[in-house]
């Protein structure tokens, strides 16, 4: 895997750059890449206005496609999420990606970048980072998770742990605030559902935001059957941003009966938008449970990623070790090269 050293290559696989607290974030991430020594490239694609064309998603995957292939780029970042870039898929050459295997580098993104993130994984035999979008990196003040995320883009193997807070109300669309950085504002609650104590668990990541998600199940990109015959062990990190119940019951079900939860050996849960409603929060463990329980093996519910921060760094296709004890877990990488 080739790691941050000298350069970041911006590109919009989702949705441009279309706020101003986003654009605020973006030129102050760019300054303190800068100040790093690191060169931070914009794709053509990040200042576009989105009009959602045939012609856009072409763009865009080509965009993609084309840093992912440059020798000269070192990791490449989404600039935001949005709900489209199941459109850029069809442009996109993953079989000439999966060539390329001993050039691979960082594809980092999340939610809608999911798409991405787990395809290059699935199809290609990518390792990629779900962690947040680059306009993240121009907060001032970085939590321990940003500061977790530049050091494994950097290729440092450390130790990630489960924070003591997360944040209700953030301060990035209040104006004076956008770059403040995370509220953490809130005490967290990490446990496992099925009444599980303290475990160790060794597996390969797999997972994203099954908003997006869903919509690769039994297509023909679904190529899960395949990937579960090269890994037995498959410690499946998901959340749930924004659907209701049924609509969440619906992707769970699907995916359970194509095979995709066959290897599972944990799943780990984070916090979604819908999540910080405690009501709604006790419907979707229920669930999880009356879904999932069967598999017999931990679920850990409001792990620290998606689309509530803080925000641990989840290597897709990586080998970890998951420690859970307390009511916290920890989380370190085998091997990441």
């Amino acid at each position: 895997m080739r790691f941050l050293k000298n350069n970041i290559f911006v590109t919009a696989p989702s949705d441009s750059i279309n706020n101003e607290g986003d654009k605020l974030r973006l030129e102050n991430a760019i300054k303190k890449f800068d100040t790093l020594g690191i060169k931070v490239i914009l794709g053509k694609t990040v200042n576009i206005k989105n009009v959602y064309s045939n012609d856009e998603y072409k763009r865009k995957a080509l965009e993609v496609e084309g840093a992912l292939l440059d020798d000269n780029i070192d990791t490449v970042i989404a600039a935001n999420g949005g709900d489209t870039e199941i459109n850029i898929i069809k442009y996109i050459d993953f079989d000439r990606l999966k060539s390329k295997i001993n050039k691979e580098k960082i594809f980092q993104g999340f939610s809608d970048n999911s798409i991405l993130t787990f395809l290059l994984t699935t199809l290609s035999d990518w390792k990629t980072f779900y962690a947040p979008c680059f306009p993240t990196f121009g907060y001032d003040n970085w939590d321990k998770t940003i500061m977790d995320n530049l050091e494994l883009l950097k290729g440092n193997i450390i130790e990630q742990k489960s924070q003591d807070f997360f944040e209700t109300n953030s301060f990035k669309k209040i104006k004076g605030k956008e770059l403040y950085g995370y509220n953490l504002d809130t005490p967290s609650k990490i446990f496992e559902l099925t009444g599980k104590d303290n475990f160790i668990i060794r597996g390969t990541l797999l997972g994203g935001c099954l908003d997006v998600l869903k919509q690769i199940v039994n297509s023909k990109y679904d190529k899960i059957r395949e990937y579960n015959n090269k890994h037995t062990k498959i410690i499946w990190f998901i959340e749930n941003c924004a659907m209701n119940i049924y609509e969440l019951k619906t992707t769970l079900e699907d995916m359970d009966k194509n095979d995709w939860f066959k290897n599972v050996s944990c799943f780990m849960i984070g916090r979604g938008k819908v999540t910080l409603n405690q009501q709604f929060l006790n419907k979707q463990n229920i669930l999880l449970l009356n879904i999932l329980a069967k598999y017999n093996v931990p679920i850990i519910i409001n792990c620290d990623f998606g689309h509530v921060r803080p925000f641990n760094t989840l290597i897709t296709g990586a080998n970890v070790i998951l420690n859970y004890e307390n009511f916290k877990y920890t989380l370190r990488y085998e091997d990441i090269v």
